[in-house]
């Protein structure tokens, strides 16, 4: 459902404060960052009404973002920006990415700022497609883009420049069931591999009641692609080889292919085909998954006390599963990005850097009474504040070691032509990505063999590196 808010600020709150004429304000309005306690209670905002504006927004609906959205549906942005017009376009992960990846690509001006990953930052940074904001944040000592993980500002980096803010960032993490590992006496590793994940489902599955083992299966790059390609890596496997030969069919990528379909629908639940994110986590925290793996940023929210009161004390965590490698290299950031034709640059900089503040959790875990829809993974300083790391105790240095681990720039055993560790970082991998998960969607539900869908995406994905000339 595609939900749209658009927020109309009152003058009045301009009254609030004197107006400070040459209040050094950069090309881009680098000193708008609103004042508030860092690790505590957000302190009174001093408003900016100099900075004017209409823009429009565009973010992915997923949990963090849609708590955003309360929050400036509720007036907190308005506080500190009261003559800024917000109108926020939230859809879901597979219809946002087509929606603004059409924008951008058609330059149709229709969003000031969306939420983008490391796969599309560099290649639209390039396209000029996407405004440098690095140099106009840098010099915001209360803003401190230092702060952010030098690993996720690497993905955002294009010839030195910064071209979008760190909203939140994760890798992967296995999340399962503590109190059905004690009964059937089973023990998770800190650092399982993926035989070890496919035998504990088999113990575990409980038809109709608990499921072994959700992963997301619905079809989308970024949907089902992203833990695939990970477990593609994991075994040892690769989308192209060195001179961009497909190699999906190659033994070890087709292992990989053949674990993931062949334990999904062995252990996994009915229709996953149908389940991407979001409809997974909401099966983990009914209780019906016994083990799941993806992203580090659901920590928080399954166990969120508010939310999961009586399920939060019996999920335990270890790190993301590997095979002949460690680890699949997922990793992933949500990021505000600011059109390069927006006509409001001024005002759609100033929400990126509200909504990307060290300050915004405090914000967030003042409204909400929590950390369950707080943006993490993306600042270190919030894993040195107390309160957090007494609220994440379980996981927080799996998180840490997970992000640190991870390596996009060599995701996979032998060598490639490419980077990206749940992704293949060329413009052609979005069609490319959907069409081959769409193929293993029809193997999820039995309509194609797995052996034959291995074939024919692997077909496909030579024909795409042939057709665009990465083949010679």
């Amino acid at each position: 459902m595609r939900t749209r808010s658009v927020l109309t600020l009152a003058a009045l709150f301009a009254l609030m404060i004197p107006i400070l004429a040459g209040a050094n304000r950069g090309a881009l309005a680098q000193d708008a960052t609103p004042s508030v306690a860092v690790g505590g209670t957000p302190a009174a905002v001093v408003a900016d009404p100099s900075i004017t504006g209409e823009i429009t927004v565009g973010m992915v609906a997923n949990p963090q973002m849609v708590a955003l959205e309360e929050l400036v549906n509720a007036g907190e942005f308005a506080k500190a920006y009261p003559n800024i017009t917000v109108n926020l376009t939230v859809l879901p992960e597979n219809e946002i990415r087509q929606t603004i990846t059409q924008d951008i690509t058609q330059q149709s001006g229709e969003f000031d700022l969306v939420t983008i990953g490391p796969f599309e930052v560099p290649l639209w940074a390039e396209q000029g497609w996407l405004e440098e904001v690095g140099e106009d944040v840098a010099g915001d000592a209360a803003y401190n883009v230092d702060d952010f993980f030098p690993s996720m500002t690497a993905g955002l980096t294009y010839e030195d420049g910064l071209y979008a803010l760190p909203f939140y960032g994760e890798s992967a993490m296995t999340f399962y069931r503590t109190d059905l590992f004690e009964a059937a006496g089973l023990e998770m590793p800190e650092r399982p591999t993926w035989t070890q994940i496919a035998e504990f489902a088999a113990q575990l599955h409980q038809p109709d009641e608990v499921y072994g083992l959700c992963l997301r299966g619905l079809p989308g790059w970024g949907e089902q692609g992203a833990p695939l390609t990970t477990v593609i890596n994991a075994f040892g496997g690769r989308w192209f080889d060195e001179e961009w030969n497909a190699q999906l069919d190659d033994e070890d990528s087709a292992a990989a292919i053949r674990f993931y379909i062949d334990n999904l629908r062995a252990y996994g639940p009915p229709g996953v085909e149908q389940n991407g994110f979001t409809e997974t986590e909401t099966l983990f925290v009914q209780g019906k998954c016994a083990m799941w793996y993806d992203a580090t940023s659901a920590a928080e929210l399954i166990t969120d006390p508010a939310e999961n009161p009586d399920f939060n004390d019996v999920v335990g965590f270890a790190y993301p599963p590997g095979e002949k490698l460690p680890t699949g290299s997922w990793l992933w950031s949500w990021n505000f990005a600011m059109a390069a034709n927006s006509d409001a640059k001024d005002a759609a900089l100033a929400f990126a850097k509200w909504a990307t503040s060290r300050q915004y959790v405090d914000t967030v875990v003042a409204a909400t009474g929590g950390f369950g829809t707080a943006p993490t993974g993306a600042r270190q300083s919030l894993y040195e504040d107390p309160a957090y790391l007494e609220r994440a105790a379980d996981f927080a240095d799996i998180v840490l070691g997970a992000i640190n681990e991870s390596n996009p720039n060599e995701p996979t055993e032998e060598p490639v032509p490419y980077t990206g560790g749940q992704f293949v970082r060329i413009p052609e991998f979005q069609e490319l990505g959907n069409d081959v998960t769409d193929i293993f969607a029809g193997a999820l539900v039995g309509s194609t063999e797995v052996d034959a869908a291995i074939a024919e995406a692997n077909e496909l994905a030579n024909q795409v590196a042939l057709d665009n000339g990465y083949q010679e």
